[in-house]
């Protein structure tokens, strides 16, 4: 399975970091449909971070949204609508924690996840959805030359070979390396040792995170894999890298500069096609986008637009030839009542803060 997939005409509708907000998907999702029933775009491209909503559960529509778009894929094609894994996405796959200060996002999804193996007249259960998420792609890129991803460019992709092993990654293989060392140790000491680390008993912390039932749930020990699926050079901190990076924000504008063009270089030899703007999401920008360069165009669909209602997703011809970022800025709409218009030339702005 490669893990980037082709754009090679139409029209995209690309939004990203929605974080289980129901009004902006619904507007973005009844949009989409509308104008490709009119045959005005062709492809819904989902730039990760659908999930994980930092307000109330009531307010949550996380999991109501994921199975949304699993209907739409199964319904309209692979091709039509496009989700790209995203760091939030990430530790569902793996049965890992992510949190933000005290903010902790995985519990609130495990838990609804389990609900849905409760319900019996839900068809689906939680395994289709962590295998949904597991057969996701990390990249998409146009026949005009954009690459499309979460976060952005990453230092941690330094030649060619980072790129196709990314591009080969497989998550149930790296699953499996893991567990099977992980049976080569006394769970119950490794158990202990992680309590120790935490300073909370590991069942009470299972229960918490994974929402297992018990000792006999089969996932009662997936928090224990973290303790194997890291380690120098390894494909798994590879990916956990490039999903998490802060970009600029990590090394400053001037220096990311240069990665950013690297990276493109990379990914152009690999793809054996000429890849000139990156798209992505991930950090909080001032009135919904912000350009990095000339090579870099940073959108924020809702959650990390700033003010909200600046919120912004993009329109791209797939085909049309793009040299920069501010070519790409007349396809730039809002997605709440703000009047429509493309963005015109706007001045770089910087980030705010990380995603």
């Amino acid at each position: 399975m490669s893990r980037i997939i082709d754009l090679n005409s139409g029209k995209a509708m690309v939004v990203t970091d929605l974080h289980g907000a129901w009004d902006a998907y619904q507007r973005l999702r009844d949009l989409f449909l509308e104008q490709q029933a009119k045959g005005e775009v062709d492809h819904f491209v989902i730039c990760g971070d659908l999930i994980h909503n930092e307000g109330m559960e009531e307010v949550d529509a996380s999991l109501d949204m994921l199975l949304d778009v699993m209907a739409l894929q199964a319904e309209l094609g692979k091709d039509k609508v496009i989700m790209l894994l995203g760091n939030h996405e990430l530790p569902h796959i793996y049965g890992l924690t992510l949190a933000k200060g005290s903010v902790e996002f995985t519990p609130r999804f495990e838990s609804a996840l389990t609900r849905l193996d409760q319900r019996y007249k839900i068809a689906i259960k939680r395994n289709e959805v962590r295998m949904f998420l597991a057969g996701l792609p990390f990249f998409a890129r146009t026949k005009g030359g954009v690459l499309i991803t979460h976060a952005g460019a990453a230092s941690d992709v330094a030649s060619t070979k980072h790129v196709e092993r990314l591009l080969n990654l497989d998550h149930d293989e790296l699953i499996g390396l893991a567990d099977r060392e992980l049976k080569k140790f006394d769970i119950g000491s490794l158990q202990r040792g992680y309590s120790h680390f935490t300073g909370i008993s590991y069942d009470e912390q299972a229960k918490h995170y994974l929402s297992v039932s018990g000792v006999n749930d089969p996932r009662y020990n997936e928090l224990l894999r973290v303790l194997f699926l890291s380690g120098q050079n390894t494909d798994f901190d590879l990916m956990w890298n490039t999903l998490f990076s802060q970009n600029e924000l990590d090394v400053g504008e001037s220096a990311y500069l240069k990665t950013l063009k690297n990276f493109l270089s990379y990914f152009s030899t690999v793809c054996k096609s000429e890849l000139r703007v990156l798209v992505s999401g991930h950090i909080s920008v001032k009135d919904g986008y912000a350009e990095i360069g000339k090579q870099q165009l940073r959108m924020a669909s809702c959650t990390h637009a700033f003010p909200r209602k600046s919120a912004r997703y993009l329109l791209l011809d797939c085909e049309k030839t793009i040299n920069s970022s501010e070519d790409l800025l007349p396809g730039l709409r809002y997605v709440f009542e703000n009047g429509d218009q493309p963005a015109t030339g706007a001045a770089s702005v910087a980030p705010m803060k990380s995603a």
